[in-house]
């Protein structure tokens, strides 16, 4: 018996906690500098020496960042970060068994009967539906997360409000389907001029590819649009 345990272990202990696997952006630090509470860079909280690593949790215009040094959060000016490239996308495929299996042993929790989880590393949205301990998978997307240099923000989060269209002057395009899930990280469609025209090059999905945002097919992103209401949990791993 005490044999069968230790092998039934070894085996589901991987499958379960394996199947997705975390995608924290590391980045350099290349001068001397320090990291503030505030955007605009006023009110130091920290101070960080060439060779450190941190972990990129946001990024303002690609200006500036949220990091993470392990003792301190706050933001700094790009100058002082060497950011990686962006790495491939995982191919590989997790079954519906073992997604289930990871999200119920994670004990997941929704304020509604569906779950949204982005697995960056296979640039992946499964959406679950059940309630804690019992997600069964309902369906899955490609989609395209934020790049290295505006990667999206991970951790647990919900469905706040949406839109069936935006434009952003700033970003110079726009995309059908939004919903938020983080103050100006949202769900939508894969990004369109002002006249609702798919910019050249950027129909794609698979990789990473926006600025922070989760991107998805046009008809993907409608299809969560009418079916996923505001509340549902969104875990971005």
């Amino acid at each position: 018996m005490r044999i069968f345990l230790i092998a039934a272990a070894m085996l589901t202990f991987p499958f379960v906690f394996d199947v997705v696997q975390e995608s924290p952006v590391y980045a350099e630090i290349v001068q001397d500098g320090a990291i503030y509470r505030d955007k605009m860079l006023r009110f130091e909280v920290a101070r960080v020496s060439q060779g450190d690593i941190v972990e990129i949790w946001e990024d303002f215009s690609e200006k500036i960042y949220r990091v993470d040094t392990g003792d301190a959060q706050g933001w700094i000016n790009a100058r002082h970060l060497k950011i990686p490239e962006d790495v491939s996308t995982d191919m590989s495929v997790a079954s519906s068994n073992q997604l289930e299996a990871f999200a119920n042993e994670k004990s997941f929790e929704s304020k509604t009967k569906h779950l949204l989880m982005v697995d960056i590393a296979r640039q992946k949205l499964y959406i679950f539906e059940g309630k804690i301990g019992a997600w069964v998978l309902v369906n899955s997307f490609d989609c395209s997360t934020g790049t290295n240099t505006s990667p999206t923000t991970r951790g647990s989060f919900s469905l706040k409000d949406r839109g069936e269209w935006f434009y952003s002057y700033r970003l110079e395009s726009g995309a059908k389907y939004w919903i938020r899930f983080n103050g100006h990280y949202l769900f939508h469609s894969i990004p369109m001029d002002k006249h609702k025209n798919i910019l050249k090059g950027e129909d794609v999905v698979g990789i990473r590819r926006s600025n922070g945002c989760v991107r998805l097919l046009i008809e993907d992103m409608r299809w969560i649009y009418e079916n996923i209401s505001d509340g549902a949990a969104v875990v971005i791993l």
